[in-house]
């Protein structure tokens, strides 16, 4: 079976930008906030005959259903969209997508939902806020529970003195034996490097 990968990280720490270098192409919406509001697993498989990426969106009443990249976004868009405005919601349920194509490799990844962090002064005065970010760690510490995925820990470089995510990771896998940590946004370094 092809390793599988659960991408887990805070609201913008570059999750599903990382996927997406990693796919070649861009599939959902990247930056900025709360995208993801539910679990995204990408069944990527290499097919040297695929010019073009092959996607299939693997539905519980229609079975695999062939999507153009376009439908796939929109689908996926319109999940998030339906999420938050009712209530602001998150849902465990995965949106599961097939992808072949000549330049990716045997490989599962699973991109969670980003885990909200928010100032103190802002847990105080939002109780949604507050409920958001319990119901996003609990999906996301249910998926590292699943002893079978390698998880990758995406932490954000510009403050490595808030590893939050790593925390939590730790909680799950305390030796960091089926975890990669990976420093995003290393370019925010660059200046303090050079002097």
């Amino acid at each position: 079976d092809a390793p599988a990968i659960l991408v887990v990280g805070h609201q913008t720490d570059g999750k599903s930008a990382l996927v997406e270098a990693l796919m070649g192409f861009q599939f959902n919406h990247v930056g900025g906030g709360t995208k993801t509001r539910r679990p995204i697993t990408l069944h990527m498989i290499y097919n040297a005959a695929c010019i073009e990426p092959a996607c299939s969106l693997v539905t519980e009443d229609r079975g695999d259903v062939e999507v153009t990249l376009e439908e796939l976004q929109e689908y996926i868009e319109a999940e998030n969209r339906r999420l938050e405005e009712e209530n602001n919601q998150f849902w465990a349920k995965e949106i599961v997508v097939k992808m072949e194509y000549k330049y990716c490799p045997n490989l599962s990844i699973i991109d969670t939902p980003g885990l909200i962090s928010a100032a103190p002064s802002q847990r105080k005065s939002s109780n949604s806020l507050a409920h958001a970010a319990r119901q996003v760690e609990s999906m996301v510490r249910a998926k590292m529970e699943q002893k079978e995925y390698i998880i990758l820990c995406l932490e954000d470089a510009s403050d490595w003195t808030n590893a939050t995510t790593r925390k939590l990771v730790m909680s799950v896998d305390p030796e960091l034996s089926r975890t990669v940590v990976v420093s995003t946004k290393f370019d925010t370094r660059i200046p303090q490097f050079a002097r």
